[in-house]
């Protein structure tokens, strides 16, 4: 009897970021979830948006809904239509989303040509996602950071060498 051949992934990495990648990292589903951001709840609208195959499309949701990512319920008005939403995790993604809109603004957008302008509502102005530090709120600078090993690191797949880098640091 042969086993049954897994999928590779990254799960068993002990890195955060290719945990999520793990989820969220293949082509079209970071896009799936930011036209449920932008309001789309119907499989027809998503796919006519992005353009997908259908058969793409159902793999990505599917693993959002495993994920627990997205949840889907019968739309009132069609029995034979679902309705996708986001769950307190997918919408959890926000930051991650405005980040890598905000990248792309800046550096695979022309100047002043942004697709999208994200308005904060309470002062009214256009704004771009800008990462603090959760404690005291100042904005974090790359040169201001130090990276070190936390309770969970170990050497293994994906991690082999990082560790001593992490640890090497002051």
């Amino acid at each position: 009897m042969q086993a049954k051949k897994t999928a590779p992934g990254f799960s068993d990495f002990s890195c955060s970021i290719a945990r999520a990648l793990d989820v969220v990292g293949e082509w079209w589903t970071l896009l799936i979830v930011r036209d449920l951001f932008a309001g789309m709840s119907r499989y027809d609208d998503i796919r006519e948006d992005l353009g997908i195959a259908s058969n793409m499309l159902a793999a990505r949701l599917k693993r959002l809904l495993d994920a627990g990512i997205v949840e889907r319920d019968v739309a009132p008005d069609d029995a034979r239509s679902w309705e996708y939403r986001l769950t307190p995790k997918g919408r959890d993604l926000y930051p991650v989303i405005l980040s890598l809109m905000a990248w792309g603004d800046k550096w695979a957008t022309e100047p002043g040509q942004q697709p999208v302008m994200v308005v904060h509502k309470s002062c009214g102005e256009v704004t771009a996602a800008v990462p603090s530090c959760s404690v005291c709120r100042e904005p974090l600078a790359l040169a201001d950071l130090t990276f070190l090993p936390g309770p969970g690191a170990r050497s293994g797949p994906g991690t082999a060498r990082v560790g001593r880098y992490l640890t090497s640091r002051p």
